[in-house]
């Protein structure tokens, strides 16, 4: 069964003919954080991050293998209370699944596959929207880099970048690594996957400390990032009360 809301999703194929002008007014600084310089973060994050949220006007580089889930997870807060959002370069993204996490989906534009044209396909969006998740289709090239860092500051937007490591090579404002270990829920022959272990790395220019590494759930028992009672500073060992958690909800 399909989820309702993907029956209002955008998606939009993008040719060098479509028109880079003044953005529209209905979709641009209307919504409830139109002023505010801070988008809500995952409150499992909001004590460790500069400003207790995600800065407007910011590059945050997501990597790491929960970096999806981690980038999904980013986005339901700010969606949540008004924002717009676009995802560029990553066909293979599961709407159903973001759905199920809590993203309000019919508030993201989609483009699958902007090709070669990746770069004005973002600057255009970080014009209208307030996030835009971009994953480039290879290693970016400084000068766009440089250029799209600055239209995102020059609009109060956030470029938000998949695989940062790898493929921008300017060092982002924030920089998030979702680390993960093990998934919780499955006996010999029953039970489902409820969980999994893991951590999100903080670093990035903005960061004055040194790198934190936040224990979490990722994904939690919701589908999406998920706080987890544990000392900040390294990956957690597991403690007790989880695994009793577990193994009385396993019956």
């Amino acid at each position: 069964m399909v989820h309702p809301a993907l029956e209002k999703r955008t998606c939009v194929r993008y040719t060098p003919a479509v028109s880079a002008g003044a953005p529209s007014p209905a979709a641009v600084g209307q919504g409830p954080l139109a002023a505010e310089r801070v988008l809500p973060a995952p409150e499992a994050l909001r004590p460790f991050l500069p400003a207790g949220g995600i800065q407007r006007g910011t590059v945050v580089g997501v990597s790491g293998p929960g970096g999806v889930t981690l980038a999904l997870s980013l986005l339901v807060d700010p969606l949540a209370v008004g924002s717009w959002a676009a995802v560029v370069g990553l066909p293979e993204l599961g709407m159903e699944a973001a759905a199920a996490m809590g993203v309000d989906i019919g508030r993201i534009a989609l483009v699958p596959d902007p090709g070669g044209s990746w770069g004005p396909v973002t600057a255009l969006l970080l014009d209208a929207l307030d996030v835009v998740v971009l994953r480039p289709p290879g290693r970016s090239r400084p000068a766009d880099a440089r250029r799209l860092g600055a239209r995102a500051r020059q609009r109060g937007s956030v470029l938000m970048v998949l695989d940062g490591s790898r493929a921008w090579p300017e060092r982002p404002d924030l920089e998030l690594v979702g680390e993960v270990e093990r998934w919780e829920g499955l006996g010999t022959g029953w039970g489902t996957l409820r969980r999994r272990r893991g951590a999100v790395v903080i670093s990035g220019r903005r960061v004055p400390s040194q790198p934190l590494t936040v224990a979490c759930w990722l994904p939690g028992p919701e589908g999406r990032l998920a706080a987890r009672a544990s000392k900040v500073g390294s990956l957690a060992a597991p403690d007790v009360r989880d695994e009793a958690e577990a193994i009385a909800w396993a019956g």
